[in-house]
């Protein structure tokens, strides 16, 4: 995915804040300080950073900046990316969860796995139990994802999702895949899916 930038506009938006979500195989949950070390290691690999932003590993004062960054997004507008940890051992393996995006995009899907954790289903795990927090709890009307061209594996997990191809455009400077999804043609489906307060 596409990093997302801060908002003027996010006073707009209500501060519905759940703790997070649960899924069959993962939590989502609000970044806490202790994460850093783990998020370092996902953010330090070249293949991992490889479509996010401009496609370079993140030096660890780098990773801090953008987890404090999220930290306060959530905090102001009572949603954002949540630190995604597998139930089974807790380890933190990326974050996933609602950005607002430029106006032109309104709201993002934004996730980021670790590299040992692709090919397994989670980033849809997490993207689709977004998707419901999303339109059950905030009730936007449309969210949207970004992603560069030849991110296949992104491409896949937005269409996996219900997204639909809109158009290519040029976002935050970089070329990308515009797909998303309306609240009248989004369907739930039947996975576990609960909101933790």
């Amino acid at each position: 995915m596409v990093a997302a930038i801060s908002h003027n506009n996010e006073e707009r938006w209500g501060a519905f804040e759940a703790e997070g979500l649960e899924t069959a195989r993962l939590r989502l949950r609000l970044f806490r300080r202790e994460d850093l070390d783990e998020l370092c290691a996902i953010t330090r690999d070249p293949e991992t950073m490889r479509f996010i932003g401009d496609g370079l590993p993140l030096t660890r004062e780098e990773t801090e900046t953008n987890l404090w960054s999220i930290v306060r997004a959530f905090r102001r507008r009572g949603f954002g990316r949540w630190a995604v940890v597998k139930k089974d051992d807790g380890a933190l393996i990326g974050y996933c969860g609602l950005s607002l995006s430029l106006d032109e995009v309104g709201i993002e899907l934004a996730y980021l796995f670790a590299r040992p954790e692709w090919g397994k289903g989670l980033a849809t795990e997490a993207a689709t139990a977004s998707l419901r927090y999303g339109f059950e709890r905030l009730g936007v009307n449309s969210i949207a994802g970004l992603t560069r061209h030849e991110n296949l594996r992104s491409r896949r997990v937005l269409e996996r999702v219900g997204m639909k191809y809109l158009r290519a455009g040029r976002f935050y400077g970089i070329s990308c895949a515009w797909y998303a999804i309306s609240r009248a043609d989004w369907q739930p489906d039947n996975s576990i899916y609960r909101v933790i307060h």
